[in-house]
């Protein structure tokens, strides 16, 4: 008669070395991903070819770029230097706003609000104001 701890044991012994040589089997069988590197340099045609004398490697190119982009940001700010800036013409004053009424309270920003507040009756018609 067999014990059942020792039939469990056994069942996750067995299931533990299926799963380990499932594991290795499966790695050894999978490639190596290499990244680039293994093909042949494209042939180059028509400009492409001419611009490949001068950069052969991709990263020539970019640093051909890049100089040439910076050559024409350089050469636009000098440019914008020598010929200086436009002249800035003065905007035309502005026409006065007309002064208020009697009874109207004056816009903050004009020069009669000072004399508007120097009366009691006239801030507390502005507290007012600000109730409504």
């Amino acid at each position: 008669w067999i014990c059942i701890p020792k039939i469990t044991t056994m069942f996750a012994t067995l299931g533990r070395r299926t799963a380990l040589h499932a594991a290795r089997r499966t790695a050894q069988q999978q490639a190596k991903r290499r990244m680039g590197g293994g093909a042949a340099a494209p042939e180059w045609t028509g400009i492409d070819k001419v611009v490949r004398g001068y950069f052969p490697k991709d990263e020539d190119m970019v640093v051909a770029i890049s100089g040439g982009y910076l050559g024409l940001f350089i050469l636009f700010k000098i440019k914008g230097a020598l010929s200086g800036s436009p002249e800035i013409e003065e905007a035309a004053p502005v026409a006065a706003a007309p002064a208020a009424s009697a009874g109207e309270i004056p816009d903050i920003d004009s020069e009669e609000f000072g004399a508007f507040l120097e009366s009691e009756e006239n801030v507390a018609k502005l507290v007012e104001s600000f109730e409504k």
